[in-house]
């Protein structure tokens, strides 16, 4: 059952650059990819913080995918920030790890 207080937020910091806060998993990606998608189409340069993602599992890192195929389509420059550990675990085991535009 969905979670109606499971909602991930984008803290805009200016320049392209945003905070996302909350729990990326089978519950809120459908609402995080909606909430997320003007941020491909509208801007040429992208920088998602991490830091505050509390739990993440393989929905979320689908979700990663999945924001790399619209940046991608969008001519946008898509970077990871703070990416979890827990994310990187998932996406090393899914041998995805490769594909993550992770700023270092």
């Amino acid at each position: 059952m969905k979670d109606p207080n499971n909602k991930v937020k984008f803290e805009d910091l200016g320049g392209g650059r945003f905070r996302v806060d909350g729990r990326l998993d089978f519950n809120s990606v459908i609402q995080a990819l909606e909430t997320s998608k003007h941020l491909f189409a509208e801007l040429h340069a992208v920088q998602l913080d991490l830091s505050g993602v509390s739990a993440i599992d393989s929905a979320g890192l689908a979700l990663f995918v999945e924001w790399i195929s619209r940046a991608r389509r969008g001519n946008c420059n898509l970077v990871f920030s703070n990416v979890p550990a827990q994310a990187m675990a998932i996406a090393r085991i899914s041998d995805v790890e490769k594909l993550l535009p992770v700023a270092t």
